[in-house]
């Protein structure tokens, strides 16, 4: 666990991010090239985050230890462990492993013959209520989201989140949202504040990868 309040430990979180948000846009293009022979078979979420895991640790770009599928244990009144969940990975943070830089992953604007699936209401609901509720990230003071914008149109994903978020404010216990500027060819990024559940705040960095 961490020691000392959350909001010191913010800004350490922030610096970690960038950079770890700096890598996955770099080894984004690299995760899927090898995907887009197989573009209709092989572009669901779990096979997506495989590459990108994979790409991002060959680039040994990120002090710590990337970890797929990252297990979360519990253990109940009777010392009972069993399996609560997993996130889809994290970076470790120093030696302790309760500290951690979660990130969530999520397709969005999925086409199909019969037209295309928003896919915003389980990002919310699947994704960062995860967060909200503190079964992950719980006691720390960052995390991540990934969505794939399978339509390659992070623009109209975005709007879908914002309608999605305003509708669900109050399950999600939204403080704030801030979204950072339009950088041409960069991914659309934006930052949520939850009051969770077990009683403390927790920042959310959004980060939409448009796929080709």
């Amino acid at each position: 666990m961490l020691e000392g309040s959350l909001e010191a430990w913010l800004p350490h979180f922030r610096s970690i991010e960038e950079r770890f948000s700096d890598a996955i846009e770099v080894a984004w293009p690299v995760c899927i090239g090898p995907l887009q022979l197989k573009k209709n078979a092989m572009t669901h979420e779990d096979h997506i985050t495989e590459h990108l895991v994979q790409s991002l640790i060959r680039t040994k770009a990120i002090p710590g230890r990337i970890i797929y599928q990252y297990t979360l244990l519990v253990q109940d009144e009777h010392d009972n462990v069993s399996v609560s969940s997993n996130i889809d990975f994290v970076l470790t943070v120093g030696d302790d492993e309760d500290v951690y830089l979660a990130c969530e992953c999520k397709r969005l604007n999925v086409p199909y013959k019969s037209g295309v699936r928003g896919f915003v209401g389980e990002y919310v609901d699947e994704g960062l209520m995860r967060f909200v509720k503190g079964q992950y990230s719980n006691g720390l003071p960052l995390a991540m989201m990934l969505g794939y914008v399978m339509n390659g149109r992070p623009d109209r994903a975005r709007r879908g989140l914002r309608h999605a978020m305003a509708f669900r404010a109050t399950a999600t216990r939204l403080q704030s949202i801030v979204d950072a500027p339009l950088v041409a060819g960069r991914p659309l990024r934006f930052h949520t504040t939850h009051a969770c559940l077990p009683g403390h705040m927790i920042e959310v960095a959004h980060t939409l990868l448009a796929w080709p």
